[in-house]
């Protein structure tokens, strides 16, 4: 579990965007699109900490043709973040790999938003 270094999100009342992207092989994208709206999304929000869902498909593709998503939430703050990945972040990680085991791969970024 990784923890995230406070002293990066210095701004105050700036929405912290948890970004994970996941690869899917091709014959899983509908099954995984499936449990993504309907069970990590609702999961992952229950709690009010992870805000406003958007799920998008990049581009680009892997070596073996495998489709990527990277689905993103925000969060008012950092330590509200950590406390979410300890608990209900878990609990996802558990869910996604009894439904489709080492097929799926993800990774997460921690992003901050800077005006312009």
């Amino acid at each position: 579990m990784q923890r995230y270094s406070k002293s990066k999100f210095t701004e105050k009342n700036t929405m912290i965007i948890y970004n994970t992207t996941f690869s899917v092989p091709t014959e899983l994208q509908n099954k995984f699109l499936d449990f993504i709206r309907n069970e990590y999304i609702p999961v992952s929000t229950q709690n009010h900490v992870m805000k406003e869902p958007r799920l998008t498909r990049v581009f680009s593709k892997d070596d073996n043709g495998d489709a990527s998503y990277a689905l993103e939430f925000k969060s008012d703050t950092i330590e509200a973040l950590e406390e979410w990945n300890k608990t209900v972040g878990r609990k996802l990680y558990f869910l996604i790999t009894t439904r489709f085991g080492q097929n799926i791969q993800g990774f997460a970024t921690l992003l901050q938003p800077i005006d312009l």
